[in-house]
């Protein structure tokens, strides 16, 4: 399919494209977190919108590639907000456990400030294989992400299966941990359940440091440190 490439009151054509494609996206989720996604069809989505069928398939070819590409731009913010979290807190020059809380800290508020989205990201997206399948995607990138900020801020010199395997197990847990608490299945206070998340992952990760430390992988400077500082 091709688009049209004048411009058009000041905005090219892919401007425009964009900006359609976002209105859709943003009307999926508002329809979703609302009424589900079996109450989701490419008829009520335009409609809701305003804007012609035609329009929807300039970007998606179907309502399965719509939902993989709500549950990606989802994940890609709260993976967004870790990294920038993390970052920021290693050049504060944070200790190991007070960066596990920060870090958490921004992720979980960005988890619980708004239920919906996270619901829909981890819970909600079962009820659609696409986005289901795009969930596992997303999940296995998070702990990747984990893995490779923590092989960077224990300096291990190499990617260990440790580090993989401790990033998948704190991320898959965290995010069921979440969605029990979500459910007001535990009884506990945000600024509780942060700090018991933290303590789980500072353990895990002092394990996972010991037992890389036993296999002969020595970290080659102190945790914590910035591999590009001159200090």
């Amino acid at each position: 399919m091709t688009h049209p490439t004048r411009p058009f009151q000041g905005q090219s054509a892919e401007s425009r494209v964009h900006a359609r494609r976002q209105q859709l996206l943003s009307k999926a989720y508002e329809i979703i977190a609302a009424e589900g996604w079996r109450n989701l069809s490419i008829h009520k989505l335009c409609v809701e919108a305003g804007l012609n069928k035609r329009y929807f398939y300039e970007s998606f070819d179907s309502l399965d590639s719509l939902a993989a590409a709500l549950v990606n731009e989802l994940a890609d913010e709260l993976i967004g907000v870790g990294q920038n979290a993390a970052q920021s807190g290693w050049q504060k020059g944070l200790d190991t456990s007070t960066l596990a809380r920060y870090v958490l800290d921004h992720c979980i508020s960005w988890m619980v400030d708004e239920p919906a989205r996270t619901r829909l990201l981890f819970s909600s997206a079962s009820e659609n294989p696409q986005a289901l399948e795009q969930r596992k995607l997303v999940i296995r990138k998070m702990a990747q992400v984990l893995s490779a900020f923590s092989i960077q801020y224990h300096q291990a010199g190499e990617p260990l299966s440790i580090a993989h395997v401790g990033s998948a197990f704190l991320i898959g847990g965290t995010i069921e941990a979440v969605m029990t608490w979500l459910d007001q299945d535990v009884a506990v206070s945000r600024e509780e359940f942060i700090e018991d998340l933290a303590c789980f992952w500072v353990a895990v990760g002092d394990s996972a440091v010991s037992l890389a430390r036993s296999r002969g992988a020595t970290p080659t400077s102190s945790p914590g440190t910035d591999p590009n500082s001159d200090s």
